[in-house]
């Protein structure tokens, strides 16, 4: 009877050990759970992340181009977790983290418009693209030297970037329609010749819209982990082959 009853009683423990463990919030990569502010919900990372994009260069609009972006993994960089993301069909990658400060790039990899190969740039210092929390008229500059290896050269470019949160607005795609926050980058890349880049933030989704001089893209699906739940949600688009 004794031993029944010991048995009976680990068994109730144990129970109660795994409710606790799984009612537990999901821990993030950098090892402690943690609970989003409502403006870092507009850059979620988590490793697996999915975006899905029809996009386009401007010297060739009808030419359309089907996108996957996804999160494969975590870099280090100075000392810090960078989520690293990857579009394989365009060869474009990028290293970024997230803090309640802001959203920082640190690397971009990209085609070399000349030859068939692609450079990576490092940006020191990383730059913070969109400054939390988010304030409408929100303005501010970074500067950074980002230097790259083509070949046996080195090649540095000191670039002046000048931010502004423009406004906030629900934009309508085909996955949707989203709340966003919209900001202008003023980037002039030493050379003097300024431009002006148009991004779009969506909550719950990060990157979803950009128009710059060189290209055109937007979201039409994706597959997002929350990271307060673990939880995938998620909008596939059709033929989804098409994007890889």
């Amino acid at each position: 009877m004794y031993k029944i009853a010991a048995g009976i009683v680990f068994i109730m423990l144990t129970i109660m050990f795994n409710n606790f463990l799984y009612s537990q919030p999901p821990e993030n990569l950098s090892g402690t759970a943690k609970k989003l502010t409502q403006d870092e919900k507009y850059y979620p990372m988590a490793k697996g992340n999915i975006l899905y994009f029809e996009a386009y260069k401007k010297s060739e609009p009808n030419k359309i181009l089907k996108v996957k972006a996804e999160i494969k993994d975590i870099e280090k960089k100075d000392e810090k977790d960078y989520f690293y993301f990857y579009s394989p069909k365009v060869d474009i990658r990028y290293l970024i983290r997230r803090d309640e400060n802001g959203v920082y790039m640190r690397v971009i990899r990209y085609p070399f418009p000349i030859f068939n190969f692609s450079i990576e740039a490092n940006i020191i210092p990383e730059i913070n693209f969109f400054k939390l929390p988010a304030k409408i008229g929100s303005k501010w500059e970074e500067k950074a030297k980002a230097s790259a290896q083509i070949l046996f050269f080195t090649i540095e470019k000191n670039i002046t970037s000048n931010f502004e949160i423009v406004k906030r607005e629900t934009i309508k795609t085909k996955a949707g329609e989203i709340d966003t926050y919209l900001i202008h980058a003023r980037v002039d890349q030493g050379d003097g010749n300024a431009t002006v880049e148009k991004y779009w933030y969506g909550k719950g989704l990060g990157y979803v819209r950009a128009d710059t001089n060189v290209h055109y893209a937007e979201i039409v699906g994706y597959s997002i982990i929350d990271e307060e739940t673990g939880e995938r949600y998620e909008k596939i688009p059709e033929k989804v082959k098409e994007y890889e």
